[in-house]
């Protein structure tokens, strides 16, 4: 299930949503997209395979010029991305894709413990060498501690 959250500036924590269609509501203005494909086996063995698998899909997204694709096939991803004067935490699991436009300043975190594989895709080439934008970050929950406060606003235990 996606989730999203909207923290201030300062790195409070605003609202959640958790329903697709809003989620993607309060990303639009990001130029960010998510969706959902199903977990298909043998994606994950090279290019030719991820091609095999998700070629369709794979084709009608990547017109999308510069933008940054992750699908995840296992696991759960935390995406950070700026939106106005605050920020967006994204959780992703299995099944689910983000395109992030290119230029889109992101942070990711898979969590202390991490166990998640995803594919990272461009939509064209370009150099992927990761630079700081040297702006100023507040301290924002990582993975696990956000799952965990993810889970409490929806009155749902962690479990082990």
């Amino acid at each position: 299930m996606v989730a999203l959250a909207r923290f201030d500036a300062e790195g409070q924590w605003q609202d959640t949503w958790v329903c697709d269609d809003l989620v993607r509501q309060n990303l639009a203005p990001a130029g960010v997209r998510i969706g959902r494909w199903p977990v298909r086996q043998g994606a994950g063995q090279g290019l030719a395979a991820v091609r095999a698998a998700y070629g369709g899909e794979l084709a009608a997204l990547k017109q999308n010029g510069g933008a940054e694709i992750h699908l995840f096939r296992s696991g759960t991803g935390l995406f950070y991305l700026r939106s106005g004067e605050g920020f967006f935490g994204l959780l992703c699991e299995a099944g689910e894709w983000v395109a992030l436009p290119a230029g889109l300043a992101h942070s990711f975190d898979a969590g202390d413990a991490p166990a998640f594989e995803v594919l990272r895709l461009f939509g064209q080439f370009r150099d992927v060498a990761e630079a700081a934008t040297g702006a100023a970050v507040p301290a924002l929950l990582p993975h696990d501690a956000f799952v965990a406060g993810l889970l409490e606003r929806m009155g749902e235990e962690l479990s082990e």
